[in-house]
């Protein structure tokens, strides 16, 4: 059944089973836990044209008024939402750059199938930007980092802004990302399927995300067909692969646009890891984390 044949109650039905059938279940340790206990978190409401956005806004112990900020979208498809993991990853990158980090809990499909998520998550971080002082941040140090869903949405915003001008963030994470909508998940990497994302999980996810076929080769969403002349003068960038992921081929192939066309680009491929692990804390997580946190420490510490 294709998105143009489904009908609403049909969405409906299928993003419930999406929602209720996790594939990786977060195990939150008393470890886990702690780490909120050791930051200060906010509940916000920051404007958008589709209406205020949710974010949390955690802050570690003793965070100036100008400190730099990281803003964080969650993975889940675009259909599964926001969940105590992400904060707590939040947290856990808080604790150790001595950043602000806004965790976003933008509209989900099929409710708000795209471009929603992507215009909404883009005008927040608009916001931020100019309206830094209010989050008690650095403008010229913000950074934008994402999960899956939440990397798509990250490719996609730092495209825009790169083209506009509207905002320069200093760094761009895009950890095992979602940027190629117009692809069966069997051709993406062959032989990738395993338990976290199988392909019709994925191919249900798709589904609900479009309003039509035409959407998936729109570059805001399939970030791959971007038109390489508008890459250059993009954020450095971190990509995070997972080795077992079916994303990985179009995670790969992203990073290599990204320096072809003269961007920074720090690639790591976590050959033994599953789509993910990093906030799940699985696998070679530990070390991932590290990795993101050494390059935003980084990329704060040259924007100073």
């Amino acid at each position: 059944m294709s998105t143009t044949e489904m009908t609403e109650q049909d969405r409906g039905k299928l993003a419930e089973r999406l929602r209720n059938n996790p594939t990786l279940v977060f195990e939150n340790t008393p470890e886990k836990r702690a780490l909120l206990d050791r930051v200060t978190v906010s509940e916000l409401a920051i404007p958008t044209r589709h209406g205020d956005c949710r974010a949390m806004l955690v802050a570690p112990p003793g965070a100036s008024e100008d400190a730099p900020l990281f803003i964080n979208f969650h993975g889940g498809g675009f259909v599964r939402g926001y969940e105590v993991r992400d904060t707590i990853f939040c947290a856990d990158v808080a604790l150790r750059t001595g950043a602000k980090v806004l965790d976003v809990d933008y509209r989900l499909a099929p409710e708000h199938r795209f471009p929603v998520a992507f215009e909404e998550c883009y005008d927040l971080c608009a916001w931020a930007f100019g309206n830094a002082a209010a989050l008690g941040v650095d403008a010229a140090r913000i950074a934008i980092g994402g999960h899956s869903a939440g990397g798509n949405l990250t490719a996609a915003i730092n495209l825009r802004a790169n083209q506009t001008g509207d905002f320069v963030p200093v760094l761009q994470v895009l950890d095992y990302p979602f940027l190629d909508a117009a692809t069966d998940p069997a051709d993406k990497t062959p032989g990738s399927e395993d338990e976290v994302l199988p392909y019709e999980r994925m191919r249900s996810f798709n589904k609900l995300i479009l309003r039509s076929p035409e959407d998936a080769l729109n570059p805001y969403l399939s970030v791959v067909r971007a038109d390489p002349a508008d890459l250059p003068g993009m954020p450095p960038a971190v990509v995070l692969v997972a080795g077992r992921d079916p994303l990985a081929g179009e995670a790969l192939r992203y990073g290599q646009m990204l320096i072809e066309a003269g961007v920074d680009v720090r690639l790591r491929k976590f050959l033994n890891s599953r789509h993910g692990f990093v906030t799940n804390g699985l696998e070679e997580a530990a070390e991932a984390r590290g990795l993101i946190v050494d390059a935003l420490i980084g990329a704060f510490r040259r924007a100073s």
